[in-house]
């Protein structure tokens, strides 16, 4: 396995290793947190008016997407929709918006109703979606997203103490996740991730369900310890959010990647169980 999309992979994948202490506390500034949140409103309203240049600025040079399995969504690709006018967002509301944010990285999530269309076809509905950010030059660009179409009647699926219990059920999920990486318990990891799940790799491609097992199978890859950070959840019937930190100690090939990192997962129940179907991921700076 790739040593090095390995190392951008799992040390930022959900769990990691205990270094020194726990892991870092996400900032409280009321000014960081209502500035990325502005992000999200700024994006759409650029996508509402076409401002291609604008949404140059609020993409960074190397965001990418996994939007299907095997096609990766670039900025390019995604001035170019827009730019062409085979993609056209007419309106949009954004919902209750989660941000976490550590020194020039930051986590947003929420969930969105949009009337859109895509090369002529009406893709219009309700969406839940989450970006992963980096302040550079002063500015939060997003460099990678995932999102999911929510069911029409997602809000009646869950009364306020049912969410409360299905919150308590996928942190603890997130926990098992990381338990049976440390535990290299394949079967249980096969049982977590969807068989869609994937992310870009570093070297252009896209990493799969499979390379992970495989990665784990293998012994190349190993997660000594993790403390996770406080955790985000947001429920939408059937689709889940999560966003949280994570101190780990972790080796790839012999070589010590431990650190500190954040992660999303984007979930799905199906048949009864929440799967990981997206994660995005970052190293703290």
């Amino acid at each position: 396995m790739k040593a090095l999309i390995a190392s951008v992979l799992f040390a930022i994948l959900f769990v990691g290793p205990v270094l020194a202490g726990s892991p870092r506390a996400s900032s409280k500034d009321p000014a960081a947190i209502d500035a990325v949140k502005q992000v999200a409103q700024d994006m759409g309203d650029a996508m509402v008016a076409g401002d291609v240049n604008k949404l140059s600025q609020i993409y960074g040079d190397d965001f990418a997407e996994i939007e299907s399995p095997g096609k990766i969504i670039t900025k390019k690709d995604l001035l170019s929709d827009f730019a062409s006018f085979h993609d056209k967002l007419q309106w949009f509301e954004c919902g209750p918006i989660d941000v976490q944010v550590f020194g020039d990285v930051a986590m947003s999530q929420g969930n969105v109703k949009e009337k859109r269309s895509l090369k002529g076809k009406d893709t219009s509905g309700e969406f839940a979606w989450m970006d992963l950010l980096e302040k550079r030059a002063g500015n939060w660009v997003v460099v990678q997203s995932a999102g999911a179409r929510l069911v029409a009647d997602w809000s009646k699926m869950n009364s306020q103490s049912q969410t409360a219990r299905v919150v308590a059920t996928i942190k603890q999920f997130e926990q098992e996740v990381g338990d049976a990486m440390v535990a290299r318990n394949i079967e249980k990891l096969n049982q977590s991730y969807a068989d869609e799940w994937a992310i870009p790799a570093s070297s252009g491609g896209i990493f799969t369900k499979q390379n992970l097992l495989d990665d784990f199978k293998s012994g190349n890859h190993n997660l000594v310890s993790f403390e996770l950070g406080p955790m985000n959840v947001q429920v939408f019937g059937d689709v889940a959010e999560v966003q949280t930190s994570v101190s780990e100690k972790r080796t790839q090939d012999g070589k010590d990647i431990s650190g500190d990192f954040v992660f999303m997962d984007l979930l799905k129940k199906r048949s009864g169980q929440w799967v990981i179907v997206r994660t995005l991921s970052t190293r703290m700076k």
